[in-house]
Formats: C-alpha cells, structure tokens, sequence
C-alpha cells in the first residue's frame, strides 16, 4: 500500500492533478480482492473547497486517473485524512485478521466477494473489510490501522443493507 501511494505520488498525473487541487489529501486506498482486481488499487484524494473526490487506479505499472466525483453530503462527514504515520498493519494482515473473525463468529457465512477500505472514520483509522457471503449477507468488520483490534463487527442481510 505504501508503496503504491509512493509510486502514485510521484507520477506525473498525480503531480498535474496536485497542481489543480493543492488542498486535495488522501483519504482512502481501496482493494476489490477478487482475481480480476488482484494486482489494482484504487487511491483516493479529497477537495473539501470543491467537494470532490478523485480516484486514481494503479494496476502494475499503469495509472488511470478516474474523472472527479461529487461527494453525497453523507459521505462527506467521512473523508477526513488518512493519517499514514499511524498505519501499522498493512491489507493483508488486516484482512487476516477479519478471515480468523470470520472463521471463528460467522462461519457459516462463506464469503464470495472480499473488499478492503482504508479509511478515517469516526471510530478511527481502520480498514474497513466486507464480506459478502453465499447467503447473501454483508460481514462488515473495521480494524484500528494502528492497534489491529476490531472496533467494530456487524452482520447484516443485503435486503437490509440497501435500507442503510
């Protein structure tokens, strides 16, 4: 993840696009963990003056920077900057951790699709991990980025979800 934050940064559409937005700051790094998304991540920048989040996509050695997008104002409360001097755990050993909580709590939830969000919260820096499983359910857990401990654990149906 850093790494990637480190490559994007110093690219030459990152540089024109900070030129444009000098306020923008980072405020997600997203993964779809399937194969087809295995070697992407998806890297977010907020503009509060303009209330715009750009998205960049890093796959291998190619960056796309995706249009800017306007941001609902509920989603707004959540972009706060990410804060990478408290980062401890990196994807993999969070999504570790929310496997062993699944596997232990919820093991009769057999999860299909697996997505991993770093973000600032109000509960804190976490990675914000969902499952969707086989029986069309949705396994939100957030892990403190920095602790490693579960903040936050929550099944829910997907008929329920889309009511959220």
């Amino acid at each position: 993840m850093f790494k990637a934050i480190q490559t994007l940064e110093s690219s030459k559409e990152f540089k024109g696009f900070k030129k444009q937005n000098k306020d923008a700051f980072l405020t997600h790094v997203f993964y779809m963990l399937d194969e087809a998304n295995e070697n992407a991540v998806q890297i977010g920048y907020y503009d509060k003056a303009r209330d715009r989040i750009t998205t960049f996509v890093i796959e291998g050695n190619s960056i796309i920077k995706n249009p800017e997008a306007e941001v609902f104002k509920e989603q707004e409360t959540l972009m706060h900057p990410l804060e990478l001097s408290k980062v401890k755990i990196d994807m993999k050993e969070a999504v570790a951790i929310a496997d062993r909580l699944q596997k232990e709590k919820y093991k009769d939830e057999i999860p299909v699709k697996k997505i991993a969000i770093l973000q600032n919260l109000p509960v804190g820096q976490v990675w914000n991990i969902t499952f969707v499983t086989r029986t069309f359910k949705t396994l939100n857990i957030k892990i403190d980025a920095e602790t490693k401990k579960v903040v936050f654990e929550k099944l829910l149906s997907i008929v329920e979800f889309g009511k959220k």
